[in-house]
């Protein structure tokens, strides 16, 4: 066993991370008002319920930083939060409302003058009216947040697929969630929805239907309560609209973390049920039926699906602090079965996983035990060691390559060599938390940020920024008391 590691993980706390969630949601229908199914390929060419798709644009931006994959002093103008992750969650569907009284304004105040005979006082009045008017559309719109919080990234056909949640600065929770549809090529914004419920976690698509998993809005102790506010959602593309596919009363609470199996038309999502209690939940995207996985009792590590052999992998954080027995560590779950990947003797193994990626069948894990967090190329070799980053940083596979996003004060994006854990780049993230990436191009590919309202394209070669797109008109505003 790495020494180094189980010293620095035991002597933490076997938290649950409650990452980068909050839920804010008033959906708008900004920008072009295009319906993907009749003009746009919103879902892969071989999916059963697409029509056609969007495309492409570029832009520019700043060089990317080199440095090692231990962070020293990133840039102080750069800053990140890691806000509760025990995670993700809702949304809801209709559209934000515009102020726009000025003809109503107009109208009544004509109709007010309409006995007098001069035509000088009507023209005064309709003046009038007009200034009033006027002054009214100028209203400046009151934010309730800096950042729309995007916290999920989703690209199939020539669609990337974006979710929001749209929380208060508080972290509270007003507005239900936002999907929104760019340009996969240039991030020209198609259309948006707004979801059923609030606080989205993630967006995917599979069997030629959109789904959102949210966690809807927190409870007392940041609970994820079983009720038909928050759940799994299906999205209707053609009619713009979103509704409760799968709700928490029959999943049990909250979606923390959802990814599919598009083969197999199946999903698997980790459900919050309360503190160092969360369960894993296989859902047939066809009959919407439900069975919890037994084998997982604190899933709060992260999911990851491997396509190429059809396997889940849970991250699993369970400590019973009665009894002392554990359960840490990353799984496989194939086929009904469940194989632990590392090595390590049953119960000692305690690198907490924080962020699992697959690629080539190999997983990729970052741990972490909140105060410190490492990189683990060979997760099977108990003994392995692992390479320092940040503590919440989170892991991305883009065209076959492994990326790594450190979330802290001093956010980066590294370009991961699977051979030794180390940074080929590394470069200063150009928003607060980065918290996905997808592939854009062979050569590009879209970073969401939590904490900063902008969408990025970067160049994977370097890190260098291509182009900046601006997503403050999705924050949150503020609701009156």
């Amino acid at each position: 066993m790495n020494r180094k590691i189980l010293t620095l993980l035991t002597a933490a706390s076997f938290a649950l991370f409650f990452g980068a969630c909050g839920d804010d949601n008033s959906a708008s229908s900004n920008g072009p008002e295009i319906s993907c199914l009749d003009n746009e390929d919103c879902l892969d060419e071989d999916l059963s319920s697409a029509d056609d798709e969007p495309t492409s644009s570029s832009s520019k931006k700043g060089d990317a930083k080199s440095s090692s994959s231990v962070k020293d002093s990133k840039d102080e103008n750069k800053s990140s939060s890691s806000v509760k992750k025990d995670n993700d969650e809702g949304k809801s569907s209709s559209s934000e409302t515009k102020d726009d009284k000025s003809s109503d304004s107009k109208s009544e105040s004509s109709n007010s003058k309409g006995d007098s005979s001069s035509s000088e006082t009507q023209e005064s009045s309709s003046s009038e009216a007009s200034e009033s008017s006027s002054s009214e559309e100028v209203k400046p719109v009151e934010y309730a947040n800096t950042t729309p919080n995007l916290a999920d990234l989703e690209v199939s056909g020539d669609t990337l697929f974006a979710v929001f949640q749209r929380q208060n600065a508080d972290y509270s929770i007003t507005h239900n969630g936002l999907l929104a549809m760019y340009k996969l090529s240039d991030g020209t914004l198609l259309d948006t929805i707004q979801l059923a419920t609030k606080n989205p976690s993630a967006v995917k698509v599979a069997g030629g239907n959109v789904y959102v998993a949210t966690a809807g809005a927190y409870g007392a102790g940041y609970s994820l309560p079983a009720d038909n506010n928050r759940g799994i959602e299906k999205v209707d593309l053609s009619k713009k609209t979103s509704s409760l596919f799968i709700a928490g009363t029959k999943l049990g609470g909250g979606v923390q973390d959802f990814v599919v199996d598009k083969k197999n038309n199946m999903g698997y999502a980790t459900v919050y049920y309360g503190y160092g209690s969360v369960a894993v939940a296989e859902i047939n995207l066809a009959t919407g039926s439900v069975m919890t996985l037994p084998d997982f009792a604190d899933a709060s590590g992260s999911l990851e699906f491997d396509e190429s052999t059809s396997t889940l992998y849970v991250g699993d954080r369970f400590m019973d602090w009665n009894t002392g027995d554990m359960h840490i560590g990353v799984f496989k779950y194939m086929g009904g079965l469940v194989e632990a990947v590392s090595d390590a003797e049953e119960g000692l193994e305690v690198r907490q996983p924080y962020s699992i990626k697959a690629i080539n069948s190999v997983p990729y894990v970052f741990v972490s035990d909140y105060h410190t967090g490492a990189l683990y190329v060979d997760y099977a070799d108990s003994e392995s060691d692992g390479t320092d980053f940040f503590q919440d940083s989170k892991l991305a596979a883009v065209n076959g390559e492994l990326f790594l996003m450190e979330r802290g004060d001093a956010a980066t994006i590294a370009k991961i060599n699977t051979a030794d854990g180390s940074a080929t780049w590394q470069s200063i993230a150009s928003g607060k938390n980065p918290y996905d990436m997808v592939a854009a191009s062979a050569s590009t590919a879209w970073v969401a940020y939590y904490g900063s309202p902008v969408l990025e394209l970067i160049s994977t070669s370097n890190g260098s920024s291509v182009k900046l797109i601006d997503t403050k008109e999705f924050c949150a505003v503020k609701v009156a008391d």
